[in-house]
């Protein structure tokens, strides 16, 4: 019998976070703890409400959702593990409707900037954000709206009855994004293997950041992100995200051990397995015929 683990997701039933939990962790019986934000998300974690998180922290096509490092920093999180899901995009609608008789398009600000390629094809559909591609799809079941499409996964017009109109409308089909494991704090036993670590810095001038990336060259560190993180309500300093690579543990913390004197602040956010960047999908499928009728 599968243990049930409760992991925290970003948007509800069949949403990609709610697949790409389940792909993480195949020998538990995920229950998913719906969010209507990454904020949420975190605070139900921070309060033991799930065990574990899944958060996205980047696209191929959007970029990088960088607050979510700084939610991460704010309440004290860790991160144990990624994984990168590959995301095919879906029209869908009621069924017994054609393109022609929608209006409007509802789904995640994401999904939007991951299909405009598409939408700049229908100048008859409204573009509305929700908080979520799969909740998109279904508001429309349960509250009938006809004329009103959601642009979503397969997952969730088989769960909400929708039919599918278009299919792949992502603008290019090296569509992935990239989610963390998240939990409250770092694990007692650090995993038999990791080869990756996620840093918050805060560097005060150019000289002492030249000093790290000597640092990180003379340790064979390869840098697999870096980013300066947007200000915050709460503070008006500037931390910089850096994702390292390594090869092995120790040849990680011993690097990270020898930046702290470089910095004005360093927390390490996290230290995992590097999961192996997927390779395209099959050619990208053409969209549904009725898109031609």
């Amino acid at each position: 019998m599968t243990q049930k683990l409760k992991v925290a997701i970003q948007g509800g039933p069949a949403s990609f976070h709610e697949v790409a939990a389940q792909q993480y962790f195949p020998q538990h019986e995920v229950a998913s703890v719906p969010c209507q934000s990454f904020r949420q998300l975190c605070e139900l974690l921070e309060q033991g409400k799930a065990e574990q998180a899944v958060m996205a922290v980047e696209n191929t096509l959007a970029g990088s959702i960088l607050p979510n490092y700084n939610l991460l920093h704010q309440f004290n999180l860790f991160v144990t593990g990624e994984l990168w899901l590959p995301i095919e995009q879906n029209l869908m609608a009621l069924p017994g409707q054609q393109l022609q008789d929608l209006t409007k398009v509802v789904t995640h600000p994401m999904a939007l900037n991951q299909c405009m390629e598409f939408l700049t094809q229908q100048p008859q559909l409204q573009l509305q954000e929700s908080h979520d591609t799969a909740d998109s799809a279904k508001e429309i079941r349960e509250k009938d709206l006809k004329g009103v499409a959601a642009i979503a996964s397969k997952q969730a017009a088989a769960l909400y009855g929708l039919e599918m109109l278009a299919e792949n409308i992502e603008d290019r089909r090296d569509n992935f994004t990239r989610f963390l494991v998240v939990n409250r704090k770092q694990p007692q036993e650090r995993e038999a293997f990791v080869n990756k670590a996620t840093l918050l810095l805060q560097v005060s001038h150019e000289g002492s950041l030249a000093d790290v990336f000597s640092q990180l060259h003379t340790h064979s560190i390869h840098v697999a992100l870096i980013q300066t993180l947007p200000a915050t309500a709460r503070s008006h300093a500037h931390y910089m995200v850096i994702e390292l690579e390594g090869a092995s543990s120790d040849n990680l913390q011993e690097t990270i051990d020898t930046l702290k004197p470089l910095v004005e602040y360093q927390r390490l956010l996290g230290l995992y397995q590097k999961t192996k960047y997927p390779e395209h999908p099959n050619p990208k499928k053409k969209v549904n015929s009725l898109l031609q009728q």
